[in-house]
């Protein structure tokens, strides 16, 4: 039976893996699945493959139509309201039905023949990240690594590598944080889960559907912005005291000591205070730290009254001993 977009089948038993590609403008994306075919069909699972792209491609639709008449594990899906290939992707997951999700660009990263030890390897993790073999070592990687390291705790090595196997429901939760995907692994990391990465040779410059570097200055700057809200979210959204707090008391503080020199020096040093911008100024800084604080202490009374709807943890397995037998 043939799938193709927007045709699900829900009585069908369900994959054991289903392969994501969320991807718009990748004119090259049959040729490129079609390379990847040989060494699925080869894992000896069931699988899906789940393409979800811009419904306004129409020749890339086209495309992928014809390659789904002899593939019926190709699902296409047109998305309407295109927003990005982050939001695609969540999409994607959501709709996805295997116990493991094997998430593609829409560009060869990794060589074909290296998907059967990224399966091996997810069997003992939450997630499995394919590393390039020498695209570790680039600048914006070990930029990227130290920035990671310094404020999540967690980097992979290969952080703009898209191909990575994870377990359905830990991908449902992280990625509905809605940032961008190479934020994924950190996400899994900090919220508890087993991330490990496995050495990859790289894709033949020559596959089908190769592409070329393009630096694209805004987008490394909304990706600067989505980590400074990532951590925000991951680290201070039970606590938002500590992070206002942080940031209102110094200014508080900062504002109390000037004052108070001021008032000194008019009581002890008969100072008149009558044309000092710096005491305005210093009494303008304490009235900001103590909002900066109060917007932290709504934050809480918040948290508070919504703590029950919040999950603080999850449960990976539950061992119970068996009683012995008389």
């Amino acid at each position: 039976m043939n799938r193709a977009i927007n045709n699900d089948s829900p009585h069908e038993p369900a994959p054991g893996l289903s392969v994501v590609v969320a991807v718009d403008g990748a004119p090259d994306l049959p040729a490129m699945l079609a390379a990847y075919r040989p060494s699925l069909d080869a894992l000896g699972l069931s699988y899906e493959v789940f393409c979800v792209i811009n419904e306004r491609d129409t020749e890339l639709q086209r495309s992928l139509e014809d390659l789904s008449q002899g593939w019926d594990e190709l699902i296409i899906m047109g998305q309407r309201t295109w927003v990005d290939e982050d939001a695609a992707l969540l999409k994607a997951v959501n709709r996805s039905r295997g116990d493991h999700v094997l998430t593609l660009a829409g560009w060869p990263e990794i060589d074909p023949a290296a998907l059967p030890r990224l399966i091996a390897a997810a069997q003992d993790a939450d997630m499995v990240v394919a590393a390039r073999e020498g695209r570790q070592g680039s600048l914006r990687n070990r930029v990227l690594q130290w920035v990671f390291a310094r404020y999540f705790g967690n980097s992979v090595s290969d952080i703009f590598c898209r191909t990575r196997i994870t377990r359905r429901v830990v991908l449902e939760e992280v990625s509905g944080f809605g940032v961008r995907q190479h934020f994924l692994p950190a996400i899994a990391s900090e919220l508890g889960y087993s991330v490990t990465e496995v050495v990859v040779p790289q894709a033949d410059r020559d596959a089908p559907g190769a592409a070329t570097f393009v630096f694209k200055p805004f987008a490394h700057f909304r990706a600067l912005f989505d980590a400074l809200t990532l951590y925000v979210v991951l680290k201070f959204l039970r606590r938002p005291l500590r992070f206002f707090g942080a940031i209102g008391l110094p200014i508080l503080l900062v504002g109390f000591a000037i004052t108070m020199v001021y008032l000194m020096a008019r009581i002890f040093g008969a100072v008149a205070l009558a044309d000092r911008p710096g005491l305005i100024f210093a009494v303008l800084m304490m009235v900001l730290g103590i909002q900066v604080i109060a917007l932290g202490l709504v934050g809480e009374i918040i948290v508070f009254a919504n703590n029950r709807k919040l999950r603080q943890y999850s449960v990976k397995a539950l061992i119970r001993r068996k009683p012995s037998g008389n």
